[in-house]
């Protein structure tokens, strides 16, 4: 029987999808980055490539980088998963008065009441 070409039928979908399993079971990091910058590189307007690059990027140890990507796929899309990873990745929205300290009551009160209001 002939051997069926994967490589024809591969899609950036199955690609970015690979990468983010070689990393997450093998912890083949490189292997995984190359292959989701690849899927990346096909279609960027995609954010399921930015959130499993960036996750791929995390089991790397590479925060900063993976902070990068997650907000480009949020400039595609904003999608929810993304959000939630730069959530658990601790990143918060900067503080209203930059001249004071993130805990000053003006920061913080200010901080609510414009989450409350939606304007932040």
């Amino acid at each position: 029987m002939k051997e069926h070409d994967h490589a024809a039928t591969e899609t950036p979908e199955m690609i970015s999808l690979m990468g983010y399993s070689l990393a997450r079971e093998s912890g083949r990091l490189k292997e995984a980055i190359a292959l989701c910058e690849k899927a990346l590189s096909l279609n960027p307007n995609q954010p399921e490539h930015y959130l499993n690059l960036g996750r791929v990027y995390i089991l790397a140890n590479k925060r900063a980088p993976a902070i990068r990507i997650f907000k480009a796929g949020l400039r595609i899309r904003k999608d929810p998963r993304i959000m939630q990873e730069l959530k658990n990745l601790g990143i918060r929205k900067p503080p209203f008065v930059n001249s004071l300290a993130r805990d000053h009551v003006i920061n913080v009160v200010a901080g609510k009441v414009f989450t409350l209001l939606r304007l932040r």
